[in-house]
C-alpha cells in the first residue's frame, strides 16, 4: 500500500467569497418570495397563488412519477450490457476520510469483498483514501484493514496535510484528482458507506451500457431505530424518485453525493474537484451538463448504504449546507446550464423548475405572515396543503420501491403512515431554504464546515442484501 502527501498550494483550494451578485440575487429571491406569499393573503388576488403553485407542481411531479417506471437504462440491462462487453471498466473508489477510523475499517472490508474482478480473480478496482487531517489515525486503520482483507496492493493513502487549508469533502477530494486514479471511473463514497459485495459489478453494467455519470440509490441503516432515522431513510427513496424521472424524461439528473460514478475523462475534462463547491455532487452534477449535456444516470440496484443524522441539531446544520449548496450552485452555474448548446431545451427547463422549488419556502413565509396580519388563512392552507399533497403523492409512489424484511412489497396501512412521514419531514425544507437565503444574503465570510459524526452501525440486513433480481 503507497502512501503520497497531497499539495496543500494548491491555488484552487481557497476559501470561497460570496460575490455581491450572488448576495443580490439570494435577496431577491427571498424578498420576492416572501412578496407573493403576501398577496395570497389579498382578499380577490389571493386566490392565484394557491391555483398557480398547485398546477405548476403537479404539471411537473406527475410526468416525472409515470417516467421513473422507464429509465434509459433498466437493471437488467445494463446487466446484459456488462456479460455482453469484452472490456470492463475498471473503478477508482475515492474516500475522504477525517477522523472516520471507527467506520472506515468497515468501509474497506467491503471493498476487499467486492465480487467485481478478473477470471484469475485479481480486482477489478484500486482504493484511494484521503486523510485529512486525521487526528484520530485514520490512516493507521486504513492500513492495517487492508493489509487484513489483502487488498493492500490495490490501497493508496493521500495524506492531505497543511494550515490554513479549506474544510469540507470538497476540498478534501482536491487531494485525489483523476490524473491520479488508473481507474475508467471515479467512485466517490463517504467513509460511513457500506457496500454489498455485488455493488461494483451492478454499477459497472450502466457504463456498460453507455452511461458516463451514474449515482448510486442511497439507503439509509439503521432506518428502524427511530423516527427520524425512517424518515431520512424514505426521504432517499422520494429523491431517487425524482431524479430516475428526471432522468428518463430527459431532464438534468443529478448525484447525490455518497456513491458518485464518473468517467475519469469526463471529470477531467470538468475540472476535477473544487474545494470551493460547498456540494461537490450537485456542483459536479451541473458542470458536466453545461460543458458535455451529460445526464445522470440513477441505478435502482447498486445502493450505497449509509447512516442516517441522529440529531435534530445534526440534521438541521447539514440540511442547512445542502440548501445553501443548492442556491450557490444555481447563481454559479445556472447561466451555463441554461444556455448550453450541449443541453436539449427540455433539460434545460428542467433543471429551471427543480431550481424554481427554492422559491417555495419564501413564498409559504410570506403566506403565513400575510395569514398572520389579515386573519385570511384559507389562500396559506392551501399553499401548504398542497405542499405536502405533492410530497405524498412522490413518497406513496417512490415507496413502491420499498420491501418488508421477508422481502414482500409494503403493506397499504405501513405505505400510508409512511407517506405521511416523509411528506411531514420535507416540511424541514420550508424552514431551511429561507435561513439559507437571508445566511448567502447577509454572512460575512464563507459558511463554517461542520463536519457529521459516525458511530458504525452494523451493515445491511441480509434480508435485504440478497443478490436477487432488480426490477426496472
Amino acid at each position: 500500500m503507497a502512501a503520497a502527501d497531497s499539495d496543500a498550494s494548491d491555488p484552487s483550494a481557497q476559501p470561497s467569497i460570496t460575490p455581491d451578485a450572488w448576495r443580490a440575487a439570494a435577496l431577491a429571491l427571498l424578498g420576492g418570495g416572501f412578496a407573493v406569499g403576501l398577496v395570497s393573503a389579498h382578499k380577490r388576488l389571493g386566490v392565484a397563488v394557491p391555483l398557480i403553485t398547485a398546477g405548476a407542481a403537479l404539471g411537473c411531479t406527475i410526468p416525472v412519477a409515470l417516467a421513473s417506471r422507464w429509465p434509459p437504462i433498466s437493471p437488467s440491462r445494463a446487466a446484459r450490457a456488462l456479460a455482453g462487453t469484452a472490456r470492463k471498466p475498471t473503478f477508482s473508489i475515492v474516500v475522504a476520510a477525517r477522523d472516520e477510523a471507527v467506520v472506515v475499517r468497515q468501509l474497506v472490508a467491503d471493498v476487499s469483498r467486492q465480487d467485481y474482478r478478473r477470471a484469475d480473480g485479481s480486482p477489478l478496482f484500486e482504493l484511494i483514501v484521503v486523510d485529512d487531517r486525521s487526528t484520530d489515525d485514520t490512516a493507521g486503520a486504513v492500513a492495517e484493514a487492508a493489509a487484513e482483507h489483502q487488498i493492500a496492493v490495490v490501497t493508496r493513502l493521500v495524506l492531505r496535510r497543511g494550515d490554513g487549508l479549506p474544510d469540507g469533502k470538497g476540498a478534501a477530494l482536491t487531494a485525489a484528482q483523476p490524473e491520479m486514479c488508473n481507474g475508467d471511473v471515479v467512485l466517490v463514497l463517504d467513509a460511513d458507506a457500506r457496500l454489498e459485495p455485488w455493488f461494483l459489478r451492478r454499477a459497472a453494467g450502466y457504463f456498460a451500457a453507455g452511461a458516463l455519470a451514474v449515482t448510486a440509490r442511497r439507503r439509509i441503516l439503521d432506518a428502524e431505530s427511530s423516527w427520524l432515522a425512517g424518515a431520512q431513510a424514505d426521504e432517499q427513496t422520494l429523491d431517487g424518485e425524482l431524479n430516475r424521472g428526471r432522468w428518463a424524461l430527459g431532464g438534468c439528473s443529478e448525484f447525490r453525493g455518497n456513491g458518485i460514478m464518473v468517467r475519469r475523462e469526463l471529470l477531467a475534462a470538468a475540472g476535477g474537484w473544487r474545494a470551493n463547491a460547498l456540494t461537490e455532487d450537485i456542483d459536479l452534477s451541473s458542470r458536466i451538463a453545461a460543458l458535455a449535456g451529460e445526464r445522470v444516470a440513477w441505478a435502482l440496484d447498486a445502493q450505497v448504504w449509509e447512516e442516517p443524522v441522529r440529531t435534530t441539531e445534526r440534521l438541521w446544520r447539514q440540511r442547512l449546507r445542502w440548501a445553501e449548496g443548492a442556491l450557490r450552485r444555481a447563481f454559479e452555474h445556472g447561466p451555463a446550464v441554461v444556455t448550453s448548446s450541449k443541453l436539449p431545451i427540455g433539460a434545460r427547463l428542467d433543471f429551471l423548475a427543480y431550481v424554481a422549488q427554492l422559491g417555495v419556502p419564501p413564498v409559504v413565509l410570506g403566506a403565513a405572515a400575510g395569514s398572520l396580519v389579515t386573519g385570511r388563512r384559507r389562500s396559506f392552507l392551501a399553499i401548504v396543503a398542497g405542499y405536502l399533497g405533492i410530497s405524498a403523492l412522490l413518497g406513496w409512489d417512490a415507496l413502491r420501491w420499498e420491501r418488508r424484511p421477508d422481502g414482500r412489497p409494503l403493506v397499504p396501512a405501513e405505505r400510508l403512515v409512511r407517506t405521511l412521514r416523509v411528506s411531514a419531514f420535507n416540511c424541514l425544507w420550508l424552514l431551511v431554504v429561507p435561513r439559507a437565503l437571508a445566511d448567502l444574503a447577509f454572512r460575512r465570510g464563507s459558511m463554517r464546515y461542520v463536519k457529521m459524526e459516525h458511530s458504525g452501525p452494523a451493515g445491511p440486513s441480509t434480508g435485504r442484501t440478497r443478490d436477487s433480481k432488480q426490477g426496472s
